[in-house]
């Protein structure tokens, strides 16, 4: 398996045809015919059907895709990686942050790494943990600021954990239920919450449910962190969120702390990234002013 052999697949994959990967590669379709045959050969594996509707992928050429789109990262980030060493200050990182990141530490970090890295390409995506699963699998992201379910961590994936944040109940201003104390007086509200597997709110649900306390009556599913905070802030929808939300403005300003007489389950933060697939060098450094930044507001905090 060689890497005109991968990039010939992965073409197929993205143009889903042979037609559309030649043109892509600037090759004759006889050239991508060969090198997916080859690679079927090489594996002993059907990768592809030919039907009336184009290219049809088998359940084995699905596996190789993947693999294949985290080969090429890692190729990537070699070559990235030698020219840093000879001098360059050029390189691209990826990363997915939670909400708690991106409006905490996130300006800091970027301040600080365009000073070590001025010419470094950088991009943000929102960390919600079935996307940074698919996500750290592909390669299109070095790593994630993420709180990951235990389950989820496996033999997979690496998780280097650096905060513990406790989860508080939050609610507008002025809202009914702002002085509650008690689970039961909460469970008949509405809730906004994302509902993905893995997400922090399923897996406040499942603890509620380990605990025998009844489970919210009325959720309104969201999958971004804005969207939820936005319906809490403006109706009376209440939203699951790590203590430090309220140390950010604007947004102490739009919510409060519910009095809940309940611990809930804490959330890790931490850096994840794929096992045995190292970070590049820029992307080591990224992940180290992460560090630091926590690190700092954790002893700020502790002042």
């Amino acid at each position: 398996m060689k890497d005109h052999h991968l990039k010939a697949w992965l073409a197929l994959v993205e143009t889903g045809s042979i037609r559309g990967a030649s043109r892509h590669l600037h090759l004759s379709q006889a050239a991508v015919t060969k090198a997916v045959r080859e690679l079927e050969q090489d594996l002993d594996a059907p990768l592809i059907v030919r039907s009336s509707r184009g290219v049809q992928l088998t359940e084995c050429g699905h596996q190789l895709t993947s693999r294949a789109r985290l080969a090429q990262a890692q190729l990537a980030l070699a070559r990235q990686d030698i020219a840093q060493i000879l001098g360059g200050k050029r390189g691209r990182v990826a990363a997915a942050v939670t909400p708690m990141v991106f409006l905490g530490v996130l300006p800091a970090v970027i301040e600080r790494y365009n000073k070590i890295m001025p010419l470094a390409e950088l991009t943000f995506e929102e960390g919600l943990m079935p996307h940074v699963l698919h996500a750290l699998r592909e390669g299109s992201i070095d790593f994630a600021l993420a709180a990951p379910a235990a389950e989820e961590i496996g033999g997979e994936f690496d998780f280097e954990p650096l905060q513990t944040l406790e989860t508080i109940v939050v609610c507008r201003r002025g809202h009914p239920m702002a002085s509650a104390t008690e689970w039961s007086q909460l469970a008949e509200c509405t809730w906004a919450m994302t509902l993905s597997p893995g997400s922090h709110h399923s897996n406040l649900l499942d603890y509620l449910g380990r605990a025998q306390l009844p489970l919210p009556t009325r959720m309104i599913r969201v999958n971004t962190f804005g969207v939820g905070w936005n319906l809490m802030a403006r109706s009376d929808a209440l939203l699951a969120v790590p203590v430090g939300m309220l140390d950010v403005e604007p947004y102490a300003q739009q919510a409060m702390r519910v009095p809940l007489r309940l611990e809930l389950p804490p959330l890790r933060l931490g850096i994840m990234k794929l096992r045995d697939a190292p970070l590049s060098l820029a992307a080591e450094k990224l992940a180290d002013l992460f560090r630091q930044e926590i690190a700092s507001s954790q002893r700020r905090r502790a002042a």
